[in-house]
């Protein structure tokens, strides 16, 4: 076995490992399950990430928007963060910055019970890329079937959508269809003064004032 590092070029503190065999990604995922290491696995090539605090920050803002938009237009959902989601037999697994089950929240009767590898994989993945590139990542995503995926990189917000084995960007989101995207991207790229408190505030106004409506309509 021959394990090969790849330079790169990032703001964040990331690492990428070349020729890591399963059994290997098994184990350092219950090595590393609390210390706040991320990983994505693709078939032997090892990611692994420490997220900055901006990182977590716009994190932290993209999952208060998906569920204020889900709580206001009335989309059941569960809430999984950064789940660990991987096949043995596709050799692939990633972790999220965030994820959720919609349309599929229906089919988990207890999310205390929720298995990862064995009842839906979510259905909304979002990734922060304000310190690395998530792009490698969706060939993942695409390979364990998770419907649409957000990537936003501190400016602009790009949804993909599954198509077949492929991701294609979305002119919206299919999950919630009337809110714009450039809107959504504009209130995280945008937030400067206030605290959170304000911020959502702001958001959840536009939702029922503009979003909402247009949904009912």
């Amino acid at each position: 076995m021959s394990v090969t590092a790849e330079r790169i070029s990032t703001e964040g503190r990331r690492l990428v490992l070349h020729g890591v065999p399963w059994a290997h990604y098994e184990t350092l995922l219950d090595m590393f399950a609390e210390r706040g290491v991320r990983m994505a696995f693709d078939r032997g090539t090892l990611e692994l990430m420490t997220p900055l605090p901006i990182h977590e920050r716009y994190k932290s803002l993209f999952t208060r928007m998906i569920e204020t938009l889900a709580d206001e237009l009335d989309v059941d959902y569960f809430s999984l963060g950064s789940t660990t989601f991987s096949s043995r037999a596709l050799e692939r697994g990633v972790e999220p910055d965030a994820c959720f089950l919609i349309a599929s929240a229906g089919r988990v009767a207890d999310w205390r019970s929720y298995d990862p590898a064995a009842d839906p994989p979510p259905d909304l993945a979002v990734e922060i890329d304000v310190t690395s590139d998530s792009r490698r990542r969706l060939g993942i995503y695409a390979a364990l079937k998770v419907p649409e995926a957000w990537r936003f990189d501190g400016t602009e917000l790009v949804v993909w959508t599954l198509q077949g084995e492929q991701y294609v960007s979305a002119p919206h989101s299919p999950t919630f269809p009337t809110a714009a995207i450039g809107r959504l991207a504009q209130f995280v790229r945008d937030y400067r003064s206030g605290t959170d408190r304000t911020w959502i505030k702001a958001f959840r106004r536009w939702v029922r004032e503009d979003v909402a409506p247009r949904g009912e309509g």
